[in-house]
């Protein structure tokens, strides 16, 4: 299915430090490396992800970039592709385009292909891509987003509309979670058996909206007696949260577990997934929640809707909300039929629609169609 044309490829990102795109790079280089033999390439430093890589004899290169925009490592992409002998480019997000374009420029062999993967907060288009995109638009060989709402935000930035694409994204399903599962991620969080919980696996900044999911929280606390709210994930809003939580009395029921690269085994310890976010693309961790057969809340931006539907697999919510968000959470905290109901639709969904198998399959065809563009030329 990946045709007979393997080009060597490269993956270009920020950094490897816990994040969606960084994980779909990830999963691309590990289950593509044997035909088209990856490398990835990090703008910044290498991250917390890059040992995953190394213990897979995948290499990374750190390129340590400073703050600002430095046009010479438009070069340095250009000397390294050229040394590593790799011929398709795969960017993910928009300052690994915008250098890896300007790569291309310098040696026009290198095949370009950019996959948008979300938005950092739910701002209108800006004036200055608006401008660059259809200068630079020109320069890969395929863009894409990971949804159809954010292929609608890139057109309306500037990008061609017959210039971009959607590859969505996709997991590994596995197993449905058991009774025993459940056990073992309630013990290993210290979780009473009975007790209800509500959980949610980010890196908590602020476009996931976790502000709005504890005050949320707080106003059910009362009505679900040894609720609890478990929050997967580290970053730079931690402890502004964790005050917060302590702030509304909630220290021994809002549960922070940091950075976890077994993040997906705690999903087993929960009854309800939420997301809060201001701004998604495809949340691979929405995908996770649902092929570990829980019931989502999620707020309704980006491609969210195009993944959970209102009533059918899950709820969707107004973002920014606590109100509405805390309601929702109280129906699904007292209708154990409903939460059932959606769970079960929830999975059924990802393995028709979601699989990481046609994932890595359209993208395993687009580096073959980008280097076959670059050979007949």
């Amino acid at each position: 299915m990946h045709g007979d044309i393997h080009p060597r490829v490269a993956q270009l990102v920020l950094t490897l430090c816990p994040g969606g795109a960084e994980r779909l790079a990830i999963e691309l280089s590990q289950r593509l490396v044997d035909p088209f033999g990856m490398t990835v390439i990090c703008l910044e430093e290498a991250g917390a992800l890059a040992e995953t890589l190394n213990a897979s004899g995948i290499g990374v290169i750190a390129m340590r970039r400073q703050q600002g925009f430095r046009p010479s490592l438009a070069r340095t992409i250009a000397q390294l592709t050229r040394a590593h002998g790799i011929e398709v480019l795969h960017c993910h997000q928009y300052s690994p385009y915008v250098y890896g374009s300007l790569a291309r420029l310098l040696r026009p062999s290198l095949r370009v292909i950019y996959t948008e993967h979300g938005r950092h907060a739910d701002t209108p288009p800006s004036l200055k891509r608006k401008v660059v995109n259809p200068l630079l638009a020109p320069l890969p060989h395929a863009i894409y987003a990971v949804s159809e709402d954010l292929r609608r935000h890139m057109l309306a930035e500037g990008f061609p509309a017959a210039r971009v694409g959607v590859i969505t994204n996709g997991i590994d399903v596995g197993k449905r979670p058991g009774e025993i599962e459940r056990r073992k991620a309630r013990a290993e969080l210290r979780i009473p058996p009975h007790a209800l919980v509500f959980g949610t696996a980010a890196r908590l900044h602020a476009v996931k909206g976790l502000g709005t999911l504890i005050d949320a929280f707080a106003r059910i606390r009362s009505e679900v007696s040894g609720a609890r709210l478990l929050i997967v994930g580290d970053g730079p809003e931690r402890d502004a949260l964790a005050r917060r939580a302590a702030e509304q009395g909630l220290t021994d029921a809002v549960l922070f577990a940091g950075y976890r690269a077994d993040a997906r085994g705690l999903l087993p310890a929960c009854d309800v997934y939420v997301n809060s976010s201001v701004s998604e693309g495809i949340s691979l961790t929405i995908l996770e929640a649902m092929a570990a057969e829980l019931p989502v809340i999620a707020t309704a931006v980006g491609g969210t809707p195009e993944v959970v539907s209102d009533g059918q697999n899950g709820m969707l919510i107004a973002a920014r909300d606590p109100e509405r968000l805390s309601r929702a959470m109280l129906a699904l905290a007292r209708d154990e039929r409903q939460r059932r109901r959606l769970a079960a639709n929830g999975r059924a969904l990802v393995v028709a629609r979601f699989t990481v198998d046609r994932m890595i399959d359209d993208y395993a065809q687009a580096y073959a169609a980008a280097y076959a563009t670059r050979a007949a030329r």
